[in-house]
């Protein structure tokens, strides 16, 4: 068991807690494909080992370097891949289980998330008028690790102003035209909300019609407070919280336009996309994601390329009820409304199944962390 240190008073008593793979739930069930998991973690692999050796590839209470996943990467690239048993084989001599316990493990929320395709257009029109913003040319990132390990995965975004750093601006402030002279427009589409679906999912794809497409991804932040359209509607008892889904508050704002700025201005964080080469979607690790098998988490908390060993459940759309749903996922991507210790967000690709799939995952669920043996020593195993 490892104590965390610098801990908000009310998660004083907070610890790591290993254990063995014989107490994860389900973890020994036939029917657990464990194939698609490591490839998904080669991914990550190819990452970690081009890496210089004394990288920090942690968060801020799980101190890990790249060279802490060469021994397991390497053992990845020899793996039967077709053997699903050689596979979990690999898992079980190559990493250690971890959990979060707070006087019990600690339990989270778990959502999912889909690669929206939206209607849009390269040139400003009538009908595309809402642009896709690139980088500005003066938002400046300050990463913060590099002046302390204390606050690893800490940025700071912000402009000249003066000889000194200041905020860049808000999301209504650039909807009020703060940047519209010197920052490249990557594409245009018909609306404010289709543009808030790119940014709530971090990707996406541009129908640019004429069968071309155009695959966008997350380039950063102008660093604003976020806060999800979502529970502004709900804080407003204009939505309950079982029925904010993206598709109603579309709805909700074809009919009432006029509280759409209104609203979604309160949200000050504003996305800024880059086109992605080949339409490989990438998550915050730089890497392929893989549909079902790739989670968005909390960088705090959770460092990127961990294994994660979920229980949770899934809805069944023949049963037309949630079913008991076990995986291991590989940690490698992150999101503004994704905070929490155990909280995951599912990345279930493209296309209307996977929207259908991911919009309908808001369950509690909980995860086992499998970190690389070296690491995982530090801790010890029980």
């Amino acid at each position: 068991m490892l104590s965390l240190s610098n801990l908000p008073d009310s998660l004083r008593g907070l610890t790591l807690s290993s254990g063995k793979f014989q107490k994860l739930l389900g973890w020994s069930n036939r029917d657990v494909v464990f194939v698609d998991s490591l490839e998904a973690f080669l991914n990550s692999c190819n990452t970690f080992l081009k890496m210089k050796p004394n990288s920090f590839v942690g968060s801020k209470y799980i101190y890990l370097e790249a060279k802490d996943w060469v021994p397991a990467c390497r053992a990845a690239s020899q793996v039967d891949i077709k053997s699903n048993n050689a596979v979990r084989l690999f898992f079980e001599k190559n990493f250690v289980p971890v959990e979060f316990m707070h006087g019990k493990p600690v339990s989270g929320l778990f959502t999912g998330y889909y690669v929206p395709k939206i209607n849009g257009s390269l040139t400003q029109t009538n009908e595309y008028s809402v642009p896709i913003y690139a980088l500005p040319k003066d938002l400046i990132i300050v990463d913060l690790q590099q002046f302390s390990l204390d606050l690893p995965h800490k940025k700071l975004a912000g402009r000249v102003l003066g000889g000194k750093l200041v905020p860049f601006y808000t999301r209504e402030e650039i909807n009020n035209g703060a940047i519209v002279t010197d920052t490249p427009v990557i594409a245009w589409v018909n609306n404010e909300v289709d543009r808030l679906i790119l940014e709530t999912e971090g990707s996406g794809v541009i129908d640019l019609g004429n069968n071309q497409d155009l695959v966008v991804g997350f380039a950063g932040t102008n660093g604003g407070e976020y806060k999800s359209v979502a529970s502004i509607l709900i804080k407003n008892k204009i939505f309950r919280e079982d029925d904010a889904s993206m598709d109603n508050i579309k709805k909700f704002f074809d009919i009432y336009p006029l509280k759409l700025k209104e609203i979604i201005n309160k949200n000050k964080s504003f996305v800024f996309f880059r086109k992605l080469p080949n339409d490989i979607v990438v998550g915050s690790q730089g890497v392929k994601l893989t549909p079902g098998y790739s989670m968005a988490v909390d960088r705090k908390w959770i460092p990127m390329g961990v294994p994660l060993w979920l229980t949770t459940s899934m809805y069944d759309k023949d049963l037309q009820e949630d079913k008991f749903f076990n995986r291991l996922m590989i940690a490698q991507d992150a999101g503004g409304s994704i905070k929490g210790i155990v909280r995951g967000d599912i990345y279930f690709g493209e296309g209307e199944q996977a929207k259908n799939t991911a919009v309908h995952i808001k369950n509690k669920g909980h995860y086992w962390l499998l970190l690389p043996i070296i690491s995982g020593n530090q801790i010890g195993r029980e």
